[in-house]
């Protein structure tokens, strides 16, 4: 029996992801899993990565200042995944409301229920990352971390270009992508 073709596509995307991330990043040695995370610290993993907002990162994963500064990094990773997994699943209570009172929209509709799916497959890869994240197997938590993000692009391709959907649609589905890219980065904090 043949490897599907979504399956090697998936396999040739995750590939490129992880050498794409390694050849952005420069190396993170200088961390460990058990550094606490002090506001230099968090502004030094903001600023590494050119995929995201070093801002945006900084305020988001700052929203409890107090959390965030008396955890190691290796919670952080945590945080960061389990921040874009709520996100996520607001996201997808939003869709699945727009799709049940979009029927005289059935383009919107179609759209709404595409997003409700690749939400939902996005937030069961952020589940996959944050366990193996639990077990500190940073590798298969990056290959799932990767996923979310592939996932998370569902929903912002459905409203690209013109349509009548409300803007807030658009926004939030491109900070749902942030927040899983900045959560896959941190996920090759030690790979």
């Amino acid at each position: 029996m043949g490897i599907s073709c979504i399956t090697r596509n998936t396999y040739s995307i995750l590939s490129l992801h992880l050498i794409l991330i390694l050849i952005i990043t420069p190396s993170s040695s200088s961390f460990t899993p058990t550094d606490i995370v002090t506001k230099e610290t968090l502004n030094k993993l903001c600023s590494k990565s050119i995929i995201f907002n070093r801002r945006f990162c900084i305020k988001w994963l700052t929203a409890d200042h107090n959390k965030t500064t008396s955890m190691n990094i290796h919670g952080l990773m945590e945080l960061a995944v389990e921040k874009s997994q709520t996100f996520g699943q607001e996201n997808l209570e939003l869709m699945n409301v727009f799709a049940k009172i979009s029927d005289d929209d059935k383009q919107f509709k179609n759209a709404c229920v595409e997003c409700v799916k690749g939400y939902g497959t996005a937030i069961k890869e952020l589940e996959g990352a944050k366990e193996f994240l639990r077990n500190s197997s940073f590798q298969q938590a990056f290959y799932a971390a990767s996923k979310a993000v592939d996932y998370a692009y569902v929903c912002k391709d459905q409203f690209e270009g013109p349509s009548n959907e409300p803007p807030f649609v658009l926004n939030r589905s491109v900070k749902f992508i942030t927040m899983c890219q900045i959560a896959r980065f941190f996920t090759t904090l030690f790979i």
